[in-house]
């Protein structure tokens, strides 16, 4: 015969693991764009990066008023540029 208090600790167990295994799931997803929202993305810097220089200046992301209110705060590194990491944190398609 089973031991309640041991079928009880065993699916306390399992369902800790399990909400553990979700929520991992879950953040590997949500920190990953999806390729589409990476290629739209790609797709709008370099449209921005009019000198080709692979970084965006204010006045090129400013053709994205998204992302060109937010220069100051996406420019982690305060270089006076946008690097193609820090756009994708500021851009939204749409």
């Amino acid at each position: 015969m089973i031991n309640p208090s041991t079928l009880t600790r065993s699916s306390i167990v399992a369902a800790v693991m399990a909400a553990f295994a979700l929520t991992a799931a879950g953040q590997s997803t949500a920190a990953e764009p999806m390729a589409k929202d990476k290629a739209a993305i790609e797709a709008a810097f370099a449209k921005a990066d009019v000198n080709a220089d692979g970084k965006l200046s204010k006045e090129e992301a400013s053709a994205l008023p998204a992302v060109g209110a937010k220069f100051a705060e996406l420019d982690k590194n305060k270089d006076g540029f946008l690097s193609l990491a820090e756009f994708a944190v500021g851009f939204t398609a749409g």
